[in-house]
């Protein structure tokens, strides 16, 4: 797989996650154990979905960009964006007990093939 695929997959999977959490909130509450009802994580939600967006929309611009430090630099963001969401939501669950999604492991699987495949394709545009 080249690097300009990944990146695309990686942005086009940021839209997947992000356009239900800004136009359907409660749905991604659910999905991620949250209280649907709860009008103060809907915001946190749409806030999220607006990240998930914006992070996408920067891998769109880039994914066929020819200059190796943006791709490096969008890259390396997701590397560290989704280390940090993983041990965060490690620490979630099994240090302060936060229920989480029943698909976390799903979720966290994902989330490492990501990091590791962000971290080879940073490494590989040098």
């Amino acid at each position: 797989m080249k690097s300009n695929t990944f990146i695309l997959i990686v942005a086009l999977y940021s839209f997947v996650l992000g356009i239900p959490s800004l136009f359907l909130p409660g749905l991604s509450l659910e999905y991620f154990a949250g209280e649907p009802n709860n009008l103060q994580q809907h915001s946190l939600m749409n806030f999220i979905g607006c990240y998930q967006i914006a992070l996408g929309s920067i891998g769109l611009l880039i994914y066929r960009a020819q200059e190796p430090t943006a791709r490096r630099a969008w890259l390396l963001a997701i590397a560290f964006l989704t280390i940090s969401a993983i041990i965060l939501q490690y620490y979630n669950k099994y240090i302060r007990q936060i229920p989480v999604g029943s698909t976390y492991i799903i979720d966290w699987a994902i989330w490492a093939i990501i990091a590791a495949g962000a971290i080879y394709f940073w490494n590989k545009e040098k």
